[in-house]
């Protein structure tokens, strides 16, 4: 392209007054030329909106940057939707407020999207702790090739794809399905899902983002890392239930493409549908498993 395009980045701030500075600062480095930035915060019981504000201070020319401070805490899905409807860049970054983005993130994750022309990247992560210091870890393992295939979601409800932290996404994924419904809990399944409907998506093993692990993680393996036998076991059981239901929800949207669509679906459906089927069994099987260690520990269902 002649011109690079228009990227949007929508910074997502929650109660992070301790690690905003870090974040909102790799935005605002970021190497990328043509990218505009919106902050939202999801009204914040410490001070992060004050130090969003104080930080777009002190970096000059950048005070006009969007800042949204919602009047009451309304989640990420609407948090995200306000962001959406500000911005018009065709690629879309959602960044949180507690990680840190390299600075060529943006950069490497368009190219990739522009050369291999596909509608979502994601990229591997650097682990850090609450203090930025590495925890010696990445989110993937760089030795291994990480499996970004189409198939591989479909069948284990998961690739190497479904990162939120370091993903961005085509606008048309957006406007032609719509956010991932609430009830899903996260948006880094779907997302992934819908590309792969679309132009596919792409896997980039260069970490791109410092991933913050922390006590304030709302990522249900992270929490179940943290947990004694009984909460690993609550937590698998939200897990798997939440597998099923995005199952559930793909192979909706897969039959309603191949009735409105058969030209360009029918093939697909009659690839996919089988591994989506796989998925809901084997997480119907490991939910029911998991109910059955629930009532051994518990002794009640």
């Amino acid at each position: 392209m002649d011109e690079e395009p228009l990227i949007s980045l929508i910074l997502l701030c929650y109660n992070h007054e301790k690690f905003v500075a870090e974040a909102l600062d790799s935005v605002l480095a970021q190497t990328y030329a043509r990218l505009e930035i919106v902050i939202i915060d999801d009204c914040s019981s410490d001070r992060t909106a004050d130090m969003i504000t104080g930080r777009l201070a002190a970096h000059l020319g950048r005070s006009k940057i969007p800042f949204v401070r919602n009047p009451r805490n309304m989640g990420g899905k609407i948090s995200i939707e306000t962001g959406l409807k500000m911005t018009t860049g065709r690629f879309v970054l959602i960044v949180s407020g507690d990680d840190i983005m390299l600075p060529e993130m943006v950069g490497d994750m368009a190219r990739v999207w522009i050369e291999q022309d596909v509608s979502l990247v994601a990229a591997n992560a650097f682990l850090i702790d609450e203090h930025s210091n590495s925890l010696n870890r990445t989110f993937r393992d760089q030795s291994v090739r990480g499996d970004d295939s189409f198939e591989t979601l479909a069948r284990d409800g998961g690739n190497a794809c479904c990162f939120g932290a370091a993903m961005g996404f085509e606008r048309e994924i957006y406007t032609t399905f719509g956010w991932p419904p609430q009830y899903l809990g996260a948006f880094d399944i779907m997302l992934p899902y819908y590309a792969c409907l679309l132009r596919g998506a792409r896997f980039i093993e260069k970490p791109l983002l410092k991933y913050r692990v922390h006590s304030g993680n709302t990522s249900l393996s992270l929490i179940e890392d943290k947990q004694d036998a009984l909460g690993r076991l609550v937590t698998r059981e939200k897990i798997f239930f939440q597998h099923i239901a995005h199952a559930l929800l793909m192979a909706d949207v897969l039959t309603r493409l191949g009735a409105e669509i058969p030209d360009r679906y029918a093939e697909v459906a009659r690839r996919i549908a089988p591994l989506l089927n796989i998925q809901t069994v084997e997480m119907a099987k490991k939910l029911v498993q998991t109910r059955i260690e629930l009532y051994e520990i518990r002794g009640t269902p």
